[in-house]
């Protein structure tokens, strides 16, 4: 009997997977490389890879690439993938065009800052992100007028942190396009390198590796999955929301995604889900494992917050103020500078530019104040990023929704052990914890 796949094959997939003929492993940044898979591949979902130059973005773009359309996916000669580079935003776009573009069913761009020169693909990207068609019209010369409608397509693209050309996404695209954060760090750099030297020094069979029939059957599970027709039931919705905060409005947006992710987790293990005509329904399990791989990077994003900008505001000393009144003798208001050397001895090192980039988003989301002219910053209120799920209520919630709305299935359902999961970085079963504290990742 064959070993079912995991999620756990997912993961060790990037830690030695092979891109264009060459081993290209992607080494940390577990969440991201995975999250990108499920979100772009399986539920078709726009994603921007973000980071510093060097953290991986475009590795973990090629790779999940690579994965689900093979090497040609990666060199345009692949007819499902619409391939657009530097080239593609220089000429017109043509009903020839049009035709190669309309028979694929996902678009990757390895660097977006070089499609957006073209005002075309820059309108049609914000359209298809938006899950809207693009309609272009154009006027032949000698001929009347074409029009040419092309239907949305999930794109997958990447964005250098700091990038000279784009400092940022573009607004609309903002709201359009899940961003999914690369991180960098000394500690995580040194772990990286002490990797990268394990590669150089083991033989070929020490290496942690795929078999091709392991990388047929991950890339099969990927696509079938990403082909279910059936609408994904979650029972314990209602109280795994609570990983998401409501403090402000971009956590309606948010809280989709996060519901997404539970979505691509369980049509992922659809061969252990109970299913109908109609719908595949969601287990604890599933719940759990998003948690595990979004449940930080939503919760972040919700509230308007950066992993670096949550190391600033406990540095930022806290001031007594009255009203918004504060002086800097009054305060023990801190220097970007400072800033610069204390993120520095804990090993993240950013430019001046990108720290004064990220103090202007803490200002404005109100995590901290900054003295007039001055680049010098305090805050103050006290931040409680913690919020905590009940798992045995999901559980027990999970059961009785079954048996309330779905009967017909509540007895299947209950037939998985529900208290059990997969670890999608490991590949152990373990029990689910109780309660589980969502900042920071801890159980």
């Amino acid at each position: 009997m064959s070993r079912k796949t995991t999620l756990a094959d997912l993961d060790r997939y990037f830690e030695g997977c092979h891109v264009l003929g060459k081993r290209d492993p992607i080494l940390e940044n577990h969440e991201t490389r995975m999250l990108t898979t499920l979100l772009w591949g399986i539920m078709g979902k726009s994603v921007c890879i973000r980071g510093e130059s060097g953290s991986a973005k475009t590795k973990i773009l090629n790779a999940v690439t690579a994965l689900i359309y093979g090497d040609t996916g990666l060199t345009g000669t692949n007819p499902d993938v619409l391939w657009l580079n530097s080239s593609s935003a220089k000429g017109p776009l043509t009903p020839d065009n049009a035709e190669r573009m309309s028979k694929s069913f996902r678009c990757v761009i390895p660097e977006l800052q070089n499609i957006l020169t073209s005002q075309n693909l820059e309108a049609m990207l914000k359209l298809w992100m938006e899950e809207r068609p693009y309609i272009y019209s154009r006027n032949e010369l000698g001929r009347k007028t074409v029009r040419i409608i092309l239907d949305p397509k999930p794109v997958l693209t990447n964005l250098a942190d700091g990038n000279e050309q784009i400092a940022d996404l573009p607004v609309e695209m903002r709201r359009r396009v899940i961003s999914l954060p690369t991180h960098s760090s000394k500690e995580l750099n040194d772990r990286v390198h002490h990797l990268k030297a394990m590669n150089r020094m083991l033989p070929d069979e020490k290496l942690v590796h795929l078999t091709r029939m392991e990388i047929s059957n991950l890339r099969n599970r990927v696509l079938k999955s990403a082909s279910i027709s059936q609408r994904v039931i979650n029972p314990g919705a209602d109280v795994i929301r609570s990983t998401i905060p409501t403090n402000y409005t971009a956590s309606n947006t948010f809280i989709e995604y996060y519901f997404d992710v539970v979505d691509a987790v369980t049509r992922f293990n659809y061969p252990d889900r109970v299913m109908t005509d109609k719908y595949i329904f969601a287990t604890p399990e599933d719940n759990y494992i998003a948690f595990l791989l979004a449940g930080d990077i939503f919760r972040d994003m919700s509230i308007g917050i950066t992993p670096i900008g949550k190391y600033i505001i406990d540095f930022v000393p806290k001031a007594e103020v009255w009203g918004d009144l504060v002086s800097e003798k009054e305060s023990d208001a801190v220097h970007l500078d400072e800033i610069v050397d204390y993120l520095s001895e804990i090993g993240i090192s950013r430019t001046k530019k990108l720290l004064k980039e990220t103090m202007v988003k803490l200002v404005d989301t109100n995590f901290v104040r900054q003295l007039p002219k001055a680049d010098k910053y305090y805050r103050t209120q006290d931040f409680d990023f913690s919020q905590s799920v009940d798992w045995k209520d999901l559980i027990v919630t999970c059961i009785k929704q079954m048996e309330e709305e779905f009967p017909e299935s509540a007895k299947e359902y209950q037939k998985d052990e529900l208290h059990l999961y997969t670890h999608p970085f490991t590949g152990k079963v373990e029990n689910l914890p109780m309660t589980i504290q969502v900042y920071g990742g801890a159980v």
